[in-house]
C-alpha cells in the first residue's frame, strides 16, 4: 500500500510503503529503498532534510548521504513527542517546526530533539493536520466531529469552530480531511462527508459544493480525502471511493443554458434549434418543445408552442422585423408571427392550392432585408413576404423543379441574398432580376467549394465572404471567384462549421461539431474550446444557429445546447506545458533503459540513440503535461533530415505516421523547441513512426535519431 507521496525541491519523488520509503530515479525509472516503515507523510525543511511520519515515530533521512535518524515518544522525558502516532510535519514560514501526532500538536526543536510547546486537541487519534496559509493564519483541522481551528502562535490560544448547515443549524458537519490555498488565495476544505468547502474571507463563510444526483458536472462524491494544485491552477480532488477529480478555480467564460425551461427535473434532448436576442434584451430560444423566452435580468422564463402538445414544434429560426413583430420558422408547421403581448401565434402554412402560400412548412432560415423585408428560406423555395396582402411570392432556380433544401439566408452589402443549401452548394440570388448562380463542389477543379452542403455564410466588415460547410471553412476570393478551404488540418476543431460570427478585433468565431473555433484571420491560426471552457457539449452544429448582441455577447446553439460568451472575456492560458518524450520502441516493442539496449536512460532523458542497421523500424511516443483542455491542443514535429516542414497534429488520437527509407540523419540529438502558443493537453500521446534502409550500406551502419518537437496551444 501506497501511503504518501511527496516531490521535494530538487523534483524528486518519493513514496511511502509498507516496509519502505522509496526514492524514483526518473533517468532510469527505478527505485532505491530506504528502511522506514509504514510513512504515511513526509514533509521536506528549508536545510533540505526530509521529515517522515509513521506510527512508530518521526524519522529524518537526509537525501545526500541516505541517512535516517528516528525521534519517539519516552515515558520517562517529558521533553520527547507526545506520541509515537505521528500524522504529520512541517515547517511554518518563521522556521518553526510542529508534529501532529496521537496527542495533539507539538512544537518541535530540531537541533535538540525536543517538544518545546504542546498544545492538546480533542479527540487527535483519529486523525488531524495543520495548514498555514498566506496571510499567515495557522489552521489545526480534524477528520472527526466536524473540529477546526485556529493557533494564534503568538499568544499560543486556540480559537475552535464548528460547521453547521443554516437549513438544518443541529446538524454538525463532518470532518476535515485536507486543506489546500491555492494561488488566488482561495482557501479550500476536503471534508469527510460534506462535500469540498470555500473559504469566503469577505464575509466569513464557506461555500459548500456537494455531490448532486440530477448534475453530471456536480462533484462525484462528498469524501474529499485529498486536494492538490498544479501548475495552470487546476485544482485536484481525490475521492473516498471515485477516484480522482480535477476543476478549474476561475469561472468558465462560456455560459449554458438549459433545455428544459418548462421541467427543471427534465433529462430531455439538449438540442436548441434556434437562439437570439431581441431589441429589449429578451432571449428567445427555440427547441423540440417550442419557443422559449428568457429574462436574464430576473432569470424568468416562459415557454409558448406553436403547435399543440405532441405534434413536434420544432423552432428552428427566429427574426425580429422593425415594427417588434417577432417571426418564428419551425420545422414542418410552418412560420409563425409572435404577438408577444397577448403571447399568440399567427400560422402561415403551405396550401398546395395557393400559389401565393408559404412554399414549404420547413422554415429553416428567415431575414429582414435593408427595406425591412421579410424572407423566408424552405426546403422548396425562396419566400419574399409581402407584409400588405400577407402573401408570400416564391423563387426557385429552376421553376420546373423542386427548389433544394435551403438552410442558410444572409445579405451582402449590395442587397444580394447568399443562400446555403442542404446539398447544392452555395446560391446567389438578385432579387431586382430574380436570377440565381450557383457555387459548388468539384472534386476535378482545385479551388471550388469545399462541400455541397452550406450551413452558414457570413460577410466580415472588410466585406470578405466566409462560408461554413459541412467539410470546413471557406473563404471566397472574389477575384478569382476560387475558394481557399481550412479544415482540422489547419487547426479547425471541426470539420463541419455550423455557424460563423466576428468580434471586435476582427477575429471570426464559430460553432463546429467539435466545439468552437476563434479563427484570426491575418495569422490565419485557429484556437479552439471545448466542454473544458464551459461549452454544453461538442456538437453546436444542429441548425447553425448563431446571435450577436449590440453589447457584443456572442451566442451559439445546436445538437449539444446553447452557449454564450463575450469574446474579451475569453482570455487564453499564459501557461506553457512542457513536452515531453513518453515511449520509444523498436519494431514495436518498448525500449526501456539497460545493459545492451540502445537507451542508457529514459526516452526524455536521453541526448542521442544510435541503431544499428537491423534496428530499422522505430518510433517515438510524445505528450504535453498539460491537464486543462486536451482535445483542444495540436503539436508540430520534424526529423531533421528527412522533413523540410513542420508536421502538425491534434490530440484527439495517437498518430502514427510512417515513412519508408528514411536517409542516414548526422545531426546530434533529440531537442524541444519553445512554444509561442500557451494551452493545455491531457497526456494523449502523438506518436511518429519512421524506418530506415537496413542492410544497405553495411552492417556496422549506424543511424543517429535527431528530431524537434514544438507544442502549437
Amino acid at each position: 500500500m501506497i501511503g504518501a507521496l511527496f516531490k521535494d525541491r530538487d523534483g524528486t519523488l518519493w513514496v511511502g510503503c509498507d516496509q519502505f520509503v522509496n526514492r524514483f530515479d526518473r533517468e532510469t525509472e527505478t527505485f532505491r529503498r530506504y528502511p522506514v516503515p509504514s510513512v504515511f507523510h513526509i514533509s521536506q525543511d528549508a536545510a533540505g532534510t526530509l521529515w517522515l511520519a509513521t506510527p512508530t515515530g518521526l524519522y529524518t533521512l537526509d537525501p545526500a548521504t541516505g541517512r535516517i535518524r528516528r525521534y519517539f515518544h519516552d515515558r520517562n522525558d517529558p521533553s520527547s513527542l507526545s506520541s509515537n502516532d505521528v500524522k504529520s510535519s512541517a515547517e511554518d514560514k518563521e522556521g518553526r517546526f510542529w508534529v501532529a501526532n496521537g496527542e495533539g500538536l507539538d512544537g518541535f526543536d530540531r537541533t535538540t530533539g525536543k517538544v518545546t510547546l504542546h498544545i492538546p486537541l480533542r479527540e487527535p487519534s483519529l486523525g488531524f493536520s495543520f495548514y498555514e496559509d498566506r496571510f499567515g493564519m495557522f489552521w489545526i483541522y480534524h477528520v472527526s466531529a466536524s473540529v477546526i481551528a485556529v493557533f494564534d502562535r503568538k499568544t499560543n490560544t486556540l480559537t475552535q469552530y464548528s460547521f453547521y448547515e443554516r437549513k438544518s443549524p443541529s446538524t454538525v458537519l463532518t470532518g476535515i480531511n485536507s486543506m489546500l490555498e491555492d494561488r488566488n488565495g482561495t482557501l479550500w476544505l476536503g471534508t469527510n462527508g460534506a462535500g469540498l468547502l470555500k473559504f469566503d474571507r469577505e464575509h466569513r463563510r464557506f461555500i459548500r459544493y456537494s455531490n448532486n444526483p440530477a448534475d453530471p458536472e456536480s462533484i462525484a462524491q462528498d469524501s474529499v480525502i485529498s486536494l492538490f494544485a498544479d501548475r495552470e491552477g487546476n485544482l485536484w480532488a481525490g475521492l473516498g471511493g471515485m477516484g480522482l477529480t480535477r476543476f478549474s478555480t476561475t469561472p468558465l467564460p462560456f455560459k449554458r443554458f438549459r433545455h428544459d425551461f418548462g421541467n427543471p427535473s427534465s433529462t430531455g434532448d439538449p438540442f436548441v434549434g434556434a437562439i437570439y436576442e431581441d431589441r429589449q434584451g429578451i432571449l428567445w430560444i427555440g427547441n423540440h418543445e417550442a419557443l422559449n423566452r428568457v429574462d436574464r435580468t430576473t432569470g424568468h422564463s416562459s415557454s409558448y408552442r406553436t403547435a399543440g402538445p405532441g405534434e413536434g414544434s420544432d423552432v428552428i429560426t427566429v427574426r425580429e422585423d422593425r415594427s417588434g413583430s417577432l417571426w418564428v420558422g419551425t420545422f414542418s408547421h410552418g412560420l409563425y408571427r409572435f404577438d408577444r403581448r397577448m403571447g399568440q401565434f399567427t400560422g402561415f402554412q403551405h396550401n398546395p392550392a395557393d400559389p401565393y402560400s408559404l412554399s414549404n412548412d420547413i422554415v429553416s432560415r428567415l431575414l429582414i432585408d435593408h427595406n425591412g423585408t421579410l424572407w423566408a428560406a424552405t426546403w422548396d423555395g425562396l419566400n419574399h413576404f409581402d407584409a400588405t396582402t400577407g402573401r408570400f411570392i416564391t423563387y426557385r432556380p429552376d421553376s420546373q423543379r423542386r427548389s433544394p433544401f435551403y438552410i442558410e439566408l444572409v445579405e451582402d452589402s449590395k442587397g444580394a441574398l447568399w443562400l446555403g443549401t442542404h446539398a447544392s452548394g452555395l446560391q446567389r440570388f438578385e432579387p431586382e432580376t430574380g436570377q440565381f448562380a450557383v457555387y459548388q463542389h468539384d472534386i476535378d477543379r482545385p479551388g471550388t467549394l469545399s462541400d455541397n452542403r452550406v450551413n452558414s455564410v457570413y460577410f466580415d466588415r472588410s466585406g470578405t465572404m466566409w462560408i461554413g460547410t459541412q467539410n470546413g471553412l471557406n473563404k471566397l476570393e472574389r477575384k478569382t471567384g476560387t475558394f481557399t478551404v481550412y479544415t482540422q488540418q489547419d487547426g479547425l476543431a471541426g470539420n463541419a462549421v455550423g455557424c460563423i460570427l466576428e468580434d471586435d478585433h476582427g477575429d471570426l468565431w464559430m460553432s463546429t461539431n467539435n466545439g468552437v473555433s476563434r479563427f484570426d484571420p491575418k495569422r490565419t491560426t485557429f484556437k479552439n474550446y471545448s466542454t473544458a471552457d464551459g461549452l454544453p457539449g461538442a456538437d453546436l452544429t444542429g441548425w447553425g444557429s448563431c446571435f450577436k448582441s449590440a453589447a457584443g455577447e456572442m451566442f451559439f446553439a445546436g445538437f449539444s445546447g446553447a452557449t454564450a460568451f463575450f469574446p474579451d472575456k475569453v482570455i487564453d492560458t499564459v501557461y506553457v506545458p512542457p513536452i515531453v518524450l513518453t515511449d520509444f520502441r523498436l519494431l514495436g516493442t518498448r525500449v526501456t533503459p539497460g545493459t545492451g539496449s540502445p537507451l542508457k536512460k529514459t526516452i526524455n532523458y536521453t541526448n542521442e540513440i544510435k541503431l544499428s542497421h537491423t534496428q530499422n523500424i522505430f518510433s517515438i511516443e510524445f505528450s504535453t503535461l498539460s491537464y486543462s483542455n486536451p482535445l483542444t491542443n495540436r503539436y508540430r514535429y520534424m526529423l531533421d533530415g528527412l522533413d523540410r516542414k513542420w508536421n502538425e497534429v491534434g490530440s484527439e488520437r495517437v498518430w502514427r505516421l510512417t515513412q519508408l527509407c528514411l536517409p542516414v540523419v548526422t545531426s546530434s540529438a533529440f531537442r524541444e523547441q519553445p512554444t509561442a502558443v500557451a494551452g493545455a493537453n491531457l497526456g494523449y500521446s502523438c506518436e511518429s513512426r519512421f524506418c530506415h534502409p537496413g542492410g544497405t550500406r553495411g552492417g556496422s551502419e549506424q543511424l543517429t535519431v535527431s528530431g524537434s518537437f514544438f507544442y502549437c496551444g
